[in-house]
């Protein structure tokens, strides 16, 4: 029969869609997707085994972009109530059919690492383990061992003793019923794995399989790939029995279960997304077909978009329907996030809220590289790149999508518009979708090979954007509208004593459409003026501007990069996740004045000690992606000790001045102004941090005046220089920097 599915109906069919060894063959249904369920699940159940036995409900207390924190943990078997927890240990969790229970902790998500912690169905504590690049978790039918992919190889698990050993990895793998086999689904073979020790091997000719099973008493392995199902002896890998399909029905699952061999078949046409289950023989006689949920399409027509104004960047439309309506703004690209500063980060894409189980598009045409999660239920994903290549492509992520509603998997092609699944529920009343545009290399992207490069903010080529709400400079303390802390410390100077290497941090406030939650500002510049004479001693320079290319997960983590853009210690504190008013210090001065950012631009301040003591303008601009703006100023003070220049009658100096070059960081040029009361010899000499000269630029008589001279510093080093001119008794000495 036909069932026209409710978002619930989704929900609960994700959460029970793995191994079903336990179960009956009489129980099993299939998801819209063709993910293979248990159709006698608890109603109530918000995580379940996968034979029905053991099932959970918990409370959703708060959220982050990556985490949720969960409370009262109720465990059931069947009916009856064995197990609370009051604060779960993780975001997410799994549930096996001997009732042991597994909990997801990505809380160090930056990292790529992953806990996992394991419980007994009584409660006990069992074992933790962790891992960086996990994207695949299988369990046992026994529900005592269990399997993460890694980028080093498959771990094998004893969830009753955590004993681990691992093995090589692959696209897919399965334990089998024994807890000893294991079979590894790599590009068009298979290894047949007895405990550590690899036990044969074969082809198969599948070589983007989308699932396999083994059983070491059937001496079996299937292997499922879109249009393919092979079964082959374990024994010398000959073939058993093989079935094709083709046209609007598709593979997606494959089970073992009462000797007979279970597949879930998608059937996807333009106006419906069916779930087929097929049960077969061991030897491949069909026994019986059923039909599963259904959900009916929309028939969408392609919208047209236009490029934004100046942009590098091709448009796209919004990943929902209405497909030109904006959506809830909640967490912006290089968005400061976490309540800690020493553990601080730049968010990595774009969240947007949603209804629970909102259908999701695809912006793009292309081919479908990356279906997984990095974690439970509630971390599946789907990746779509305009690019098939083995080499290297750019591609769309939706991130937290409910996996039996996935309509793609590795390999297929998609349209702009296709629908890709549903929104899972993220806070018990709304979901999001983590959504990025990425960059990896192959044609199946894995996640766990050090790669996934993020590219540019989202909002950059959403269309259409309106936003008409302009950002505003905000005050950072009651008494001082800007922030002056001492180069790389926390230590905050009055704005009427500034000296030595000072970082100018600016608080900014943005709204986006009708989101509640505070955004940064996308770009933020600085100027800084001289009030006696308006001498402009700092030219407009850029701060940040919140589009930058990371390679995240080949440097390390993004993590420090928090600390360039941001200021971040414990008096100018990050916000926590999800509160509406945030704190955002962009430290305008950790920065070059280029678009690019670099960890060692942190060492970067304005030296308030180049110029003359006085009174002195900070000038800041801020704007959002939209070009609105806002400019606010404040007054202050340089006490350096250094004396203030005099002029006589007829304004000209009577003291010898040698400014500060410009630009400052240079590569490979820069300018060195000087001025002369009168005639002298003049000497102006360049050096290295060891005192070594480098570049003599003037040696000679000059008379009274004004001078630039220009140092070219191609082939030299980045680093700290310093050039000092003496001019009769007068000797000044200033320190410029080489970033390349």
């Amino acid at each position: 029969m036909r069932i026209f599915i409710t978002t619930s109906t989704l929900i609960i069919s994700l959460l029970f869609s793995s191994m079903l060894a336990q179960s009956s063959v009489e129980n099993l249904s299939t998801s819209i997707n063709g993910t293979i369920i248990n159709s006698e699940v608890n109603p109530s159940a918000m995580v379940s085994s996968e034979n029905g036995k053991y099932w959970c409900t918990y409370d959703i207390i708060a959220v982050t972009d990556e985490m949720r924190e969960l409370r009262s943990l109720k465990l059931y078997e069947n009916e009856k109530l064995i197990f609370t927890h009051a604060k779960i240990p993780g975001s997410d969790l799994s549930i096996v059919n001997s009732g042991k229970v597994i909990f997801y902790d990505p809380s160090e998500h930056f990292k790529g690492k992953l806990k996992l912690f394991v419980y007994t169905k009584a409660g006990q504590f069992l074992s933790e383990e962790s891992f960086k690049g996990a994207t695949l978790f299988e369990f046992s039918p026994s529900g005592e061992v269990m399997g993460v992919r890694t980028p080093q190889g498959i771990t094998i698990i004893s969830l009753q003793n955590g004993n681990t050993y691992s093995i090589e990895k692959g696209l897919q793998f399965a334990i089998d019923e024994s807890d000893e086999f294991v079979a590894v689904a790599q590009h068009s073979r298979v290894l047949i794995y007895k405990n550590s020790l690899l036990k044969n091997e074969f082809e198969t000719g599948i070589s983007l399989p989308r699932k396999v099973i083994t059983s070491s008493v059937k001496n079996l392995v299937g292997i499922i790939d879109k249009y393919n199902l092979k079964v082959v002896s374990t024994n010398n890998g000959d073939l058993v029995f093989e079935q094709n399909i083709g046209g609007d029905l598709s593979f997606r699952d494959l089970k073992l279960i009462d000797d007979k061999i279970v597949a879930g078949i998608h059937r996807k046409t333009e106006t419906e997304s069916e779930g087929i289950l097929r049960i077969y023989e061991l030897n491949g006689n069909l026994i019986e077909e059923r039909t599963g949920d259904t959900k009916f399409l929309k028939n969408i027509e392609k919208i047209n978009l236009h490029k934004k104004e100046h942009s590098e960047y091709d448009p796209i439309p919004w990943p929902f329907f209405p497909f030109d309506s904006m959506r809830t703004v909640w967490n912006h690209y290089e968005q400061h996030m976490g309540s800690n500063p020493s553990t601080s980060y730049l968010h990595q894409g774009l969240d947007l809220i949603t209804p629970i189980g909102e259908p999701t598009y695809s912006v793009i045409d292309g081919y479908v590289k990356l279906v997984l999660t990095l974690g439970g239920a509630a971390y599946w994903r789907i990746a779509v790149s305009d690019t098939q290549s083995a080499g290297w492509s750019d591609g769309w992520l939706s991130a937290h999508l409910i996996e039996s509603t996935i309509q793609f998997d590795v390999g297929d092609t998609v349209q702009v518009h296709d629908y890709l699944g549903d929104i899972i529920d993220w806070s018990g009343t709304w979901g999001h979708i983590h959504f990025v545009n990425i960059s990896d290399s192959g044609l199946v992207w894995l996640y766990n090979d050090n790669e996934w490069g993020i590219n540019f903010s989202p909002i950059l080529v959403l269309q259409p954007y309106p936003d008409t709400t302009a950002p505003y400079i905000d005050t950072v303390f009651r008494a001082s509208r800007f922030a002056f802390a001492v180069n790389e410390s926390a230590t905050y100077l009055n704005a009427d004593s500034l000296l030595g290497d000072v970082d100018i941090i600016v608080k900014v406030v943005d709204y986006v459409g009708d989101s509640e939650w505070q955004q940064p500002a996308y770009t933020t510049w600085y100027t800084v003026k001289r009030i006696s004479d308006g001498e402009i001693i700092q030219p407009r320079t850029l701060g940040h501007i919140l589009n930058h290319k990371y390679p995240f997960y080949s440097g390390g983590n993004y993590r420090p990069y928090a600390g360039v853009i941001y200021q971040r210690d414990n008096t100018l504190q990050p916000s926590s996740w999800n509160d509406t008013e945030r704190n955002f210090y962009h430290n305008l001065t950790n920065s070059n004045g280029d678009s690019l950012v670099e960890l060692s631009e942190k060492m970067l301040a304005f030296d308030t000690d180049n110029y003359s003591d006085g009174d002195y303008r900070i000038i800041v601009e801020v704007y959002d992606e939209s070009g609105n703006f806002d400019i606010d100023s404040m007054d202050v003070k340089f006490k350096n000790g250094n004396p203030v220049d005099t002029e006589d009658e007829e304004g000209e100096l009577f003291a010898f001045r040698l400014e500060q070059n410009y630009p400052n960081p240079f590569n490979p040029t820069t300018k060195i102004k000087f001025e002369l009361p009168d005639q002298n010899r003049v000497t102006l000499k360049v050096y290295n941090v060891l005192g070594n000269e480098i570049a003599t630029l003037i040696n000679k008589d000059k008379p009274s005046g004004t001078y630039e001279i220009e140092f070219d510093a191609t082939g030299l080093p980045s680093g700290i220089y310093f050039y000092e001119l003496h001019a009769g008794n007068f000797v000044e000495t200033r320190k410029m920097i080489l970033l390349k």
